[in-house]
């Protein structure tokens, strides 16, 4: 006997008159005598949320370039946006910032922990209305409201008044946001809205309004290949506050 399991039977094969031993396999248990638990490899990506994250790179690269934009919040998506948009934008220039903005009734990450490997810094937020959820943004200390900014509102983000921003929270956003604060949403499959200048109200549609998130900023009717269903479209505020 061994410590944990009965020592296996040594089995001698005849191969050709010689004689082999036939030694088993030996066993890994842990400390506690119990085998070891096979682990897996992890699921693969959702090819949804791989181009959520494209279209949200695409995005920052055109608002940095041609915006001005340096300030980047991701509203609460549950996907690595920030590592996306400082890996398609940061490198080129550092100035760029990602903060995650975690809104949700469940337990509130720690204020130092961060879900994505850019370590961007995380504002944790209990949900109780739109406007709490903005004044929370704009009193953080690590976003600078008066200087451009853009929220990533994508539709994995809860209590955001449905499965892309709602009016409240987008009247909000606006009445916080200076002139060169964005929004930028997308709309699940069957949901797209009839009209972006209607949905991202008071926000105007940058071109080319509502499009395939596969490849915003051209419009759906310029493009033959297949998209993903999913809607994107970037709004910009309009006017002082």
């Amino acid at each position: 006997m061994t410590d944990e399991w009965p020592a296996p039977p040594i089995v001698e094969h005849h191969v050709e008159d010689h004689r082999v031993a036939d030694i088993p396999r030996p066993r890994v248990v842990g400390l506690d005598g119990r085998p070891p638990v096979q682990r897996t490899a992890p699921p693969a990506p959702d090819p949804l949320d791989r181009a959520r994250l494209s279209f949200a790179a695409r995005a920052a690269r055109y608002l940095a370039a041609d915006a001005g934009v340096r300030q980047f919040v991701d509203l609460s998506s549950g996907l690595p946006t920030c590592d996306a948009v400082l890996e398609a934008v940061g490198d080129r220039d550092p100035g760029v910032r990602a903060v995650y903005l975690d809104a949700s009734d469940g337990p509130a990450l720690h204020p130092g922990a961060s879900p994505h490997r850019a370590a961007a810094p995380v504002v944790s937020v209990p949900w109780h209305s739109p406007q709490a959820l903005v004044e929370r943004l704009a009193t953080c200390g690590l976003v600078d409201v008066d200087e451009p900014v853009c929220v990533l509102v994508l539709d994995t983000a809860p209590k955001t008044g449905g499965p892309a921003p709602g009016p409240e929270l987008l009247s909000a956003l606006h009445a916080a946001l200076g002139p060169g604060g964005h929004v930028l949403t997308a709309y699940p499959d069957g949901g797209r809205p009839a009209r972006a200048s209607r949905a991202l109200a008071p926000f105007v549609p940058l071109e080319p309004g509502l499009a395939d998130i596969t490849w915003w900023p051209y419009p759906d009717e310029d493009v033959a290949a297949e998209g993903t269903g999913v809607t994107g479209a970037v709004g910009r505020a309009g006017g002082a506050r």
